[in-house]
């Protein structure tokens, strides 16, 4: 005979693992309704005042996240981070935005081929390299010329 105990979740342990979870690293909106939702918290108004309450604190910025995705990941073209932060959830509209403020494509792609000349590559692996890494046809013509 097996013990089958009911577990029940409550609204506040929910909040502090919650809240545990959003202090210890940024999030996007799409990953902090993914947490709430593997709670099992049955009232979906829990749901959204936990979300209205994490906004407000600063906690979940979907544009703030897209910018530190694009400062950690500068050796990544506009595709590929476009991609990588849609598959986050993060809005077009913040994605574009994110880019619009960063360090332009072509500049990093410029500064990467000029860092990967110094061990010797030919201009077509430099070419096939930022390719790979989502940067567009006429940001690597400009990198790989230069």
């Amino acid at each position: 005979m097996t013990n089958t105990k009911a577990t029940s979740v409550t609204y506040k342990d929910v909040r502090e693992k919650f809240f545990s979870f959003a202090l210890r690293r940024p999030c996007t909106r799409k990953q902090a309704e993914d947490f709430l939702l593997r709670s099992k918290l049955s009232d979906q108004r829990y749901v959204n005042l936990l979300m209205t309450e994490a906004e407000g604190m600063g906690l979940i910025d979907d544009l703030s996240y897209a910018k530190l995705f694009i400062e950690g990941h500068l050796s990544w073209g506009n595709a590929k981070i476009s991609y990588e932060l849609a598959a986050k959830g993060v809005e077009r509209e913040d994605i574009d935005t994110a880019l619009n403020e960063s360090q332009d494509e072509i500049s990093r792609a410029c500064e990467l081929v000029e860092s990967w000349r110094k061990t010797g590559l030919s201009d077509i692996k430099l070419r096939t390299r930022l390719l790979n890494r989502g940067f567009s046809g006429k940001s690597v013509r400009e990198a790989v010329k230069f």
